[in-house]
C-alpha cells in the first residue's frame, strides 16, 4: 500500500528459521543458498518488493549470521 510508511522499527531481537530434522541431509545447502542471497542482494531485492523499502543495513535480512546450535 504506497500510502503506508513504517514510522518507528520496534527492536525485538527476534529471529526467524526454517526448520529441519537434525542432520537433514538439505540443510547445509539451504543454509549456503539463503547465504548467498544475502551477500548478491537477491534477499534485499526480495523485501524491498513485498515491504516497499530497503531493509535496514546489518539486520538479519542482509546480514549472513552464524547458524544457531
Amino acid at each position: 500500500m504506497p500510502a503506508l510508511k513504517i514510522l518507528v522499527r520496534i527492536p525485538t531481537g527476534e529471529r526467524f528459521a526454517m526448520m529441519t530434522k537434525e542432520g537433514h541431509p538439505l540443510l547445509e545447502k539451504v543454509n549456503e543458498a539463503i547465504t548467498a542471497m544475502k551477500k548478491d542482494g537477491t534477499m534485499a531485492a526480495i523485501h524491498k518488493k513485498w515491504f516497499g523499502v530497503d531493509p535496514e543495513a546489518g539486520t538479519s535480512t542482509v546480514a549472513p549470521g552464524p547458524i544457531p546450535q
